[in-house]
């Protein structure tokens, strides 16, 4: 450690003859009146711990571990040196021998490898998988956590016959996991299982269903308010829709403005859906219903604009992997009527100044 005291500091032949104060944050030597540096302050970066270095008031102590995270199979205790270091050094900051380099390196490699996943290579395996899946749909890794979190709780307080199928749990977790980000993950339970079948694990959503009915009883916090509405899906239809190269090729043929179409869309989707409660949808697929949503919107607006639509339900089909067929009911037993209602009692005109113009 180099240090230099202050009287020496002043010693120095230095155009200011201020008192000199230390900056801890910078690690300078500054003077009190002018602001001019006088000199730095240099310590060893090593950082030794010793008994005095722990705080047994850590509220946090029993929740968390060096070396052990929450998305994949560590060892316990923290790794030699850092994570992916393969260059050693000792307490001073110099670097070990050749002969202690070699020897780190094959410890290292051998707990990285081995004991990190010994007796836990199932854990290992599906939350792994667990990764690439949340990779795949690019999703946040606060999600991922966030599942990988429910799979560990689960795992650790179910005994090895209860939970055959671990793949699935990390599905069901998953799911779990995006429904409590609502809009801001608005993936289905279909897209979950056809990532893990893309990737060759017989993951169905029978066997989802299966699972959660199973676990259910005994973890019911884990499945309070993960209902998911139609409002959550609107926002990631609308840009699958105004994406879609077929959507925005009519728009350029009609003469129509993109952004201008899409806000359009937008806040009258979302006008119907606060006038649709719940009883009335009837506990209809939510993702369908807001395509078939989608597709009312955009009938109220070549109406009122006397212009050809834009939206068919096989572009629908096509732009959001939703069942034309399912569009179809979803618009004909419920928006249908809602849409002709409107119309015929003078509404629908109002309906749309209201909306776009509020």
């Amino acid at each position: 450690m180099i240090k230099k005291s202050v009287k020496e500091i002043q010693n120095l032949d230095l155009e200011c003859e201020h008192e000199p104060f230390l900056d801890e944050i910078r690690g300078e030597y500054t003077c009190s009146k002018c602001g001019l540096v006088l000199s730095t302050l240099y310590i060893s970066p090593s950082y030794q711990l010793n008994e005095n270095n722990f705080d047994t008031s850590n509220s946090s102590r029993n929740y968390v571990a060096l070396g052990d995270r929450v998305n994949i199979v560590d060892g316990l205790g923290s790794f030699i040196d850092y994570q992916y270091s393969s260059y050693f050094l000792d307490k001073k900051g110099l670097p070990v021998s050749a002969h202690y380099q070699t020897l780190f390196k094959r410890l290292k490699y051998r707990y990285d490898l081995r004991a990190r996943i010994c007796n836990r290579e199932t854990h290992y395996r599906a939350l792994k998988t667990l990764n690439k899946i949340v990779s795949f749909l690019n999703l946040n890794d606060k999600i991922r956590d966030r599942a990988a979190y429910f799979y560990q709780k689960i795992i650790k307080n179910e005994e090895k016959k209860e939970i055959t199928n671990h793949l699935a749990l990390v599905a069901l977790c998953l799911l779990l996991a995006t429904r409590e980000y609502k809009e801001k993950a608005p993936i289905t339970i279909q897209e979950i299982t056809k990532a893990f079948q893309k990737l060759g694990h017989r993951v169905s959503e029978r066997s989802l269903i299966q699972l959660a009915l199973k676990i259910r009883p005994k973890y019911n916090h884990l499945f309070l308010k993960q209902t998911r509405l139609s409002e959550h899906y609107m926002p990631r239809i609308i840009s699958q829709v105004i994406n879609n190269p077929e959507i925005r090729e009519r728009l350029a043929i009609y003469n129509r403005n993109i952004e201008d179409y899409q806000k359009k869309l937008r806040i009258i989707s979302q006008k119907i859906l606060s006038e649709i409660n719940k009883e009335m949808r009837g506990g209809r697929n939510p993702h369908i219903f807001a395509v078939a949503v989608l597709y009312c919107a955009d009938q109220i607006i070549s109406k009122r604009e006397k212009k050809h639509a834009i939206l068919t339900q096989k572009l629908l089909s096509r732009a959001t992997n939703a069942a034309e067929y399912s569009i179809r009911d979803h618009w004909r037993a419920i928006l249908y009527e809602y849409f002709k209602k409107a119309r015929d009692e003078g509404r629908l005109h109002d309906f749309y100044q209201n909306s776009i113009f509020k």
